[in-house]
């Protein structure tokens, strides 16, 4: 019962890494892929329509989160998730104003802090994340370090394959390249996050079955995503990539479900309490229909162009 009544709030976390991953990996690895200030302008170009309720995921999961477990906000976890929030909500405001002021966050300057800010926030994220489920709550642990590593290379890689679908040649050629160079590293950072989250969790006889069946699915459906994309055929190889994502956070999240009960008391009369209280339905229609038509907007728009230039 208790993981239950967890597995919504965990599902809106798994929303906003999902819908979100790309924006925060196309800022990542624009001062790798890009070569000049055209090629800027054209990344920041995908990052439109910029405000695209995401964040309404994040902070819906973590209310529910708060309201379940309330003596979480009496441990070092609370500290973090404030930070995590200015990072969310910074990172969703500077991507709102780089959409509309291509010329002023074109800049290399501005290019590579956004790149840092991204890096640091997802790494943030993934440090926070693996503290609810130490024993201790600590930030900095082999687990967390791992997670932070695949948050920031799996959002690098998807941020990567959406401008390879959505770019022109020759910048969408070098996001191709970059998403197959990095695929090595992140499958081995990811196979060791999940034995790191298999040890961690026991030997749940729920998350043990569940636990091998996403990551034969995870696999399979990254091989899918990297064969297609090395044959160029970029579309199928992001779809793939998705699916994948999908299977690799629910796997992660799953393990939240199942230790978070050991580790606190989760408050289920609270936690409905809160939801009665809220506007939920209203929220939840609203980050539906905002969000999700964001996404399929995003998947169906045409091509950025920008002029190149050989400056060798």
């Amino acid at each position: 019962m208790e993981s239950n009544a967890l597995l919504l709030p965990l599902c809106f976390f798994g929303l906003y890494m999902i819908l979100e991953a790309a924006d925060w990996g196309l800022c990542l690895a624009a001062p790798i892929v890009s070569r000049n200030r055209e090629e800027n302008k054209a990344i920041i170009g995908l990052l439109r329509p910029g405000l695209d309720g995401n964040e309404l995921w994040f902070f819906l999961g973590l209310f529910m989160l708060s309201a379940a477990i309330p003596t979480a906000s009496e441990t070092p976890i609370h500290s973090g998730n404030i930070v995590l929030c200015v990072f969310v909500v910074l990172g969703a405001l500077l991507r709102l104003a780089a959409s509309f002021l291509q010329d002023a966050f074109s800049s290399p300057i501005v290019v590579k802090a956004f790149s840092i800010f991204s890096f640091l926030g997802l790494g943030l994220m993934g440090l926070s994340g693996s503290s609810f489920i130490m024993d201790d709550g600590s930030f900095v642990t082999v687990l967390g370090i791992f997670c932070a590593l695949w948050m920031i290379l799996a959002a690098f890689q998807l941020g990567c394959l959406y401008g390879a679908v959505k770019v022109v040649n020759p910048l969408g050629e070098r996001f191709r390249a970059a998403f197959l160079v990095a695929s090595v590293l992140t499958v081995v950072v990811y196979i060791i996050l999940a034995i790191l989250l298999k040890s961690n969790v026991g030997s749940s006889h729920m998350y043990g079955s569940f636990f091998w069946m996403g990551l034969v699915a995870t696999a399979i459906l990254f091989l899918v995503a990297f064969f297609f994309t090395r044959s160029r055929h970029v579309k199928v190889g992001l779809a793939a990539a998705y699916l994948s994502s999908f299977f690799a956070i629910s796997i992660y999240l799953s393990a939240y479900a199942v230790k978070i009960p050991l580790l606190y008391k989760v408050e289920v009369g609270a936690l409905k309490s809160a939801m009665a209280a809220a506007p939920g339905t209203a929220l939840l229609v609203l980050a539906i229909v905002w969000s999700l038509g964001a996404f399929v907007w995003r998947q169906i728009r045409k091509k950025q162009e920008y002029e190149w230039r050989d400056h060798i």
